[in-house]
């Protein structure tokens, strides 16, 4: 269950500048090893005035809630017409005048950075195992691509190919999901055209291992499995792309003959299906800006009996949100109801699961919010973010004990990995953290032990010469606005130290101290990174995110310009070495504030808007 809230620009890569003098690969010396800043960066970009293209404007009226709106630039949106292919390659043609300079800086970094993507050890490293009953699951990563595989248990050489991606190479398509059958007995793969946002649903026969040509659904959106793995439960979207129907397809029958389960006629909404940890219920989820509406079927339900009731756990209301699992007669639900806007875990019995009967199991403080739920027989795993970083809790539920589980690192970003196996104490989770690859780990939740299964430092890099810790910068209205810092322990506060603040504060999403490969030159030139948390994310929660959006977006803005005149005042740089990366939505945050501040001094280096 998850509660929906995954770079630089590609360098040049030739080899002018790089001696090899007859060296082999690992010998490689780069002419020019001298420090570069950013005023050096400048000199080069700024020896000769370009002229950037300007796109004719062709005004297009349009009228939108009663209000006229005229669109200068409409006519680029067509990626075929003439004109916008010509305005592009004039757009390439200026950024390559610009850049011409930086050539051997740009193949200097290029290099650098491909050597911090090998990973220390030698040989290929063994694939992660997913247990499932009686089978291990694993990936391969070939030349040619993906490779899905499994074999028996402690029996390596039973290794069977259950799909080779290799075949799509050339197609311009790609496996978007997968799912094996609870029998283990089929595949379902949907085969999705690159663009699209809908794909090809096929079956495979694993005990045959042969894929079944003649049955294959269309404009699929998602899919799960029926519990009896006879039936394949699918979404399909309406004009809009919204998912909208859920079908049922029983195996070796005529698409035409699938019933259609539920219709979401509310256009604000979309559908999605799940299957519940025990495999004991289907879920319908039908999910709006700020509505859930969840209904429940026998995820063995048997057609030849009749249509399946659907069990409808609470009507929909405005600002109500929800998500059920089940585990044992009860359902247990993530919900903001009750005014708990960070979320709380709830429980309530199949015969009484109204929100009347939502009986509480666990809160949050205001400066929390929970993000997930993992569902095993004996425990339940709780992923959630204090004070905007991530904890993990487990609760037992015989003794219905609470408890936190220590993470290998306190800056970091965790995300559950899949665990099938409902009857199982161990829990696998990924730890994203800014000086290492990342790293997958497993908990026992019964002895309460970390294990390390993977663990990837960055080739060439001494992590213990850096730091990573936070710190505050006050809001205009006094709120305390968190900044994680990134840089080398040996840094001296003497306003002489380039920065790079990166920030995004819309959509209630948080920008997370995790794994930037671009990061790496910079810090070891003696950059500081500062990951600038302003309102509009969801740090702090709910309310950090309330305060930063619609009639209160200015505060975002000022939040950012709040963060950059205290890593000023307090030593950490100058205006004259400032650049701020915002991407997407990011990208007006800076040009707001670069338009509110436009005598600062600051240097917004990079910002792209999509």
């Amino acid at each position: 269950m998850r509660i929906y809230v995954n770079t630089f620009r590609n360098f040049i890569n030739n080899n002018a500048g790089i001696n090899t003098n007859g060296r082999k690969n690992n010998e490689i010396k780069l002419r020019g090893f001298h420090s570069f800043t950013i005023n050096n960066f400048i000199n080069l970009v700024q020896r000769k005035v370009y002229k950037p293209p300007i796109p004719k404007q062709i005004p297009v009226n349009s009228m939108y809630f009663g209000i006229k709106r005229s669109d200068e630039f409409q006519w680029m949106q067509n990626p075929k017409n003439h004109d916008v292919l010509k305005y592009i390659k004039a757009e390439n043609e200026y950024t390559e005048s610009v850049m011409k300079g930086t050539k051997l800086l740009q193949q200097r970094l290029t290099y650098e950075l491909k050597k911090k993507l090998i990973t220390q050890g030698t040989g290929t490293m063994a694939p992660i195992k997913i247990y499932a009953d009686e089978y291990e699951y694993y990936t391969i990563l070939t030349e040619h691509g993906l490779k899905y595989c499994r074999n028996k248990k402690g029996f390596p050489s039973t290794e069977m190919v259950l799909l080779d991606s290799k075949w799509l190479r050339e197609t311009n398509k790609h496996i978007r999901s997968l799912l094996i059958s609870p029998d283990h007995r089929k595949l379902a793969y949907l085969l999705e055209q690159e663009g699209e946002e809908t794909g090809v649903l096929h079956f495979k026969n694993l005990n045959e291992n042969s894929i079944i040509y003649d049955e294959k659904l269309k404009k699929i959106f998602n899919f799960v499995w029926g519990s009896n793995s006879k039936i394949i439960y699918y979404t399909i979207t309406d004009e809009q792309l919204r998912p909208y129907k859920v079908y049922a397809h029983h195996i070796g029958s005529s698409p035409q003959d699938d019933i259609l389960i539920y219709e979401e006629k509310d256009k604000s909404s979309f559908v999605d299906i799940t299957v519940t940890k025990d495999k004991s219920f289907i879920t319908l989820n039908s999910n709006g800006f700020s509505t859930s509406e969840v209904r429940l079927f026998d995820a063995y339900h048997d057609f030849s009996k009749g249509f399946p009731e659907l069990k409808l756990i609470e009507p929909r209301s405005i600002g109500l949100e929800y998500y059920v699992d089940h585990h044992d007669e009860f359902l247990y639900i993530l919900t903001n109801a009750d005014n708990a806007r960070n979320f709380k875990l709830v429980r309530a019995s199949l015969e009484k699961c109204d929100k009347k009967n939502w009986e509480t199991i666990f809160t949050v403080k205001d400066s929390e919010k929970i993000e997930d739920i993992d569902i095993f027989r004996k425990f339940a795993v709780l992923f959630a973010k204090r004070e905007g970083l991530p904890i993990i809790l487990c609760y037992n539920f015989v003794s219905q004990d609470m408890h936190q589980i220590e993470l290998p690192t306190k800056f970091c970003v965790v995300s559950p990995e899949t665990n099938i196996d409902y009857d199982t104490d161990i829990v696998r989770f990924t730890c994203d953290s800014p000086f290492a690859h990342p790293s997958t780990y497993e908990y026992n939740m019964e002895t309460r032990r970390l294990r390390s299964v993977r663990s990837n430092p960055i080739n060439n890099f001494d992590p213990a010469l850096y730091t990573c810790y936070r710190t505050y910068a006050n809001a205009l209205d006094g709120a305390k606005i968190p900044i994680t810092l990134l840089h080398k322990k040996s840094l001296t506060l003497d306003n002489k130290n380039p920065l790079l603040i990166r920030s995004y504060g819309t959509y209630g999403v948080s920008i997370e101290p995790d794994f930037q490969l671009e990061h790496f030159s910079l810090l070891e030139r003696g950059w500081i990174i500062a990951l600038a948390h302003v309102r509009g994310g969801s740090e702090l929660g709910s309310t950090w995110y309330d305060q930063g959006r619609l009639m209160n977006k200015k505060n975002s803005i000022t939040d950012l310009i709040s963060v950059i005149d205290y890593l000023i005042r307090t030593g950490y740089s100058n205006p004259s070495l400032v650049a701020s990366i915002g991407v997407s939505a990011g990208g007006l945050l800076l040009g707001a504030a670069f338009n509110m501040r436009p005598g600062r001094g600051i240097f917004f280096k990079y910002s792209k808007l999509l």
